[in-house]
């Protein structure tokens, strides 16, 4: 058989054979493409089912097992399938003891951190950020883009037991090592300076709070987006930060910053954009824009009749204000009786 002959068969046996090869290749990775995919698409149902028939399968290598499990603890928890989800974490402990593998290990503790978090058990999450912390220590070279994660993780422990100048420590913490892990304009760093600006303005350091917000929003616009939930939220601190601090043109500014990207948000809170709407009004009152300040509380009352409440009381004494700068007493105080009624029945 000639040379040529030979070549020409060897490429008719390849064109036959790759399309073989890929459909072998497309089963035998089915489970996994798709838990991938659907991990992705945040599809959490079908994530933890393919994870399961992935992980079913004997040929994977321990540690690419260990991902796959971690990867089934956050489908659990996404569906509030705690136990299922403590009940994994199990599993990779295991794993890592397994492989004698201390960085396994740690990540199965932040892993565990979340699980508790999302059940609200801040004292168990504390224990478990604290031996992360001492285990960290032991390490030649400590893991400073785990430990930024756990500073603020133990932040918002702290903030939810009420422990608000520690947690102003652990996010200063957080910060620096989220600078130092992942760089100045990473979104971890952003959320960090978020909440260090939060607790600034709580505790009426609206300088370090000004400073921090605007730092935190120039990174989340790069890295989440303009018109995203977390930019949202630091704005609208900015603003409420601005105003407590009389600087009432800039807070008006930034409240209809705010407002304008809650009307681009799908899906977003109402109950947030009503608040928003409820201070504006308030300062479009002190600058004499009365009507534009009736408007937006004609929006807030209709959606916060149907909750009462502090709010509602509010944005009540604010339109009998209005009635008053547009010469209609009576009406003025049936909408304070109106703010009073609300006030004696809203839960004390």
């Amino acid at each position: 058989m000639s040379v040529f002959r030979l070549f020409r068969l060897s490429i008719r046996f390849a064109a036959w054979v790759t399309p073989q090869v890929k459909e072998w290749h497309r089963k035998r990775n089915f489970n996994l493409t798709e838990a991938e995919r659907n991990m992705a698409a945040h599809n959490w149902v079908e994530a933890e089912q393919y994870l399961t028939l992935t992980l079913a399968e004997p040929r994977h290598a321990s540690k690419r097992r260990f991902d796959l499990i971690l990867q089934l603890v956050q489908a659990q928890c996404r569906q509030g399938k705690f136990a299922q989800a403590e009940q994994t974490t199990e599993m990779a402990f295991d794993l890592a003891a397994k492989c004698h593998d201390q960085s396994m290990h740690l990540r199965v503790l932040v892993a565990l951190v979340d699980v508790q978090l999302d059940q609200k058990k801040y004292a168990e999450a504390e224990r478990t950020i604290r031996e992360i912390e001492t285990l960290e220590a032991t390490q030649p070279v400590p893991d400073r883009a785990r430990l930024a994660l756990c500073s603020s993780k133990l932040g918002t422990v702290l903030l939810n037991t009420g422990r608000t100048g520690e947690a102003f420590g652990a996010f200063q913490q957080a910060t620096n090592l989220s600078e130092q892990a992942f760089g100045p304009n990473h979104e971890q760093t952003a959320h960090s300076l978020a909440h260090l600006g939060m607790l600034s303005r709580h505790h009426g350091d609206h300088a370090g709070a000004q400073s921090c917000l605007r730092r935190a929003l120039d990174i989340h616009r790069v890295t989440t987006g303009p018109d995203s939930n977390e930019t949202t939220q630091a704005l609208y601190h900015l603003a409420a930060s601005l105003e407590e601090s009389g600087d009432f043109d800039g807070a008006v500014s930034e409240y209809e910053r705010v407002l304008r990207l809650k009307e681009r948000q799908v899906g977003g809170n109402r109950q947030e954009a009503t608040d928003v709407q409820v201070r504006l009004a308030a300062l479009y009152v002190k600058s004499g824009r009365i009507g534009a300040a009736r408007e937006l509380l004609m929006h807030a009352i209709g959606v916060l009749e149907g909750k009462g409440g502090p709010k509602l009381a509010e944005a009540l004494e604010i339109f009998a204000v209005v009635e008053d700068h547009m010469g209609h007493p009576v009406e003025a105080k049936q909408w304070r009786e109106r703010a009073a009624e609300t006030v004696a029945q809203s839960p004390r």
